[in-house]
């Protein structure tokens, strides 16, 4: 209990991992302070059953692990454009995201269950679900994230597909997003997603989302 004040400060004290709020004002004043954080909503009516004995986590690429670099670009000049800037950058490393630092802390408590021989059967699973493109701008994601020292235990190039249906083959417990768009289908078919409100995503009107 804050008695009405912000939680933020205690968050920082208490090196908090990832804040979950459906106070979208809270969970911006998370971002801004290098807090891992987004905003939670009703779940979904019809939600996807989920594994009991595994927790899944799904993250978006460009704004949630990564920074909002290469969506500018396709924001301000399109797909061609895009496709160019990453192609000429593929060796050039992504900048972090709001939720790098909680795939971090998954990690870590991953490698704890591969030092005892439970690769396999770890009780966590990440995966990586982008709207990039795996043969024409899917390696700078991955170069990047190795060279963090981090991978996910799946990584899904979608080519600009409809992220909900994939979701519903992967049921994690929880999807994070920047955009809307993708958070309200995912939701629609069964899954729980938040919103990660980072990046120029946010100053696009709903219906321009892509």
């Amino acid at each position: 209990m804050t008695g009405g004040n912000s939680p933020i400060g205690y968050l920082k004290a208490y090196h908090t991992n990832l804040y979950l709020s459906a106070d979208p004002m809270k969970v911006r004043e998370a971002l801004e302070e290098g807090i891992a954080a987004a905003t939670m909503f009703n779940p979904p009516e019809k939600r996807t059953e989920v594994s009991e004995t595994q927790l899944r986590v799904a993250f978006d690429g460009d704004a949630v692990l990564f920074s909002d670099e290469s969506e500018r670009i396709f924001k301000a000049h399109g797909l061609d454009k895009f496709f160019e800037h990453e192609k000429a950058h593929e060796n050039t490393l992504l900048d972090h995201g709001p939720l790098k630092g909680f795939l971090e802390s998954l990690g870590k408590l991953q490698k704890k269950f591969y030092a005892k021989g439970q690769r396999l059967d770890c009780p966590i699973r990440t995966y990586l679900v982008t709207a990039r493109s795996a043969a024409s701008s899917g390696t700078r994601a991955l170069k990047t994230l190795r060279s963090w020292g981090l991978e996910t235990d799946e990584a899904l190039f979608l080519a600009g597909a409809p992220k909900g249906p994939m979701l519903e083959k992967i049921r994690p417990h929880i999807f994070f997003d920047d955009q809307m768009f993708h958070v309200e289908g995912a939701a629609q078919l069964g899954t729980v997603a938040a919103h990660v409100p980072y990046g120029v995503a946010q100053k696009t009107a709903p219906e321009e989302a892509c």
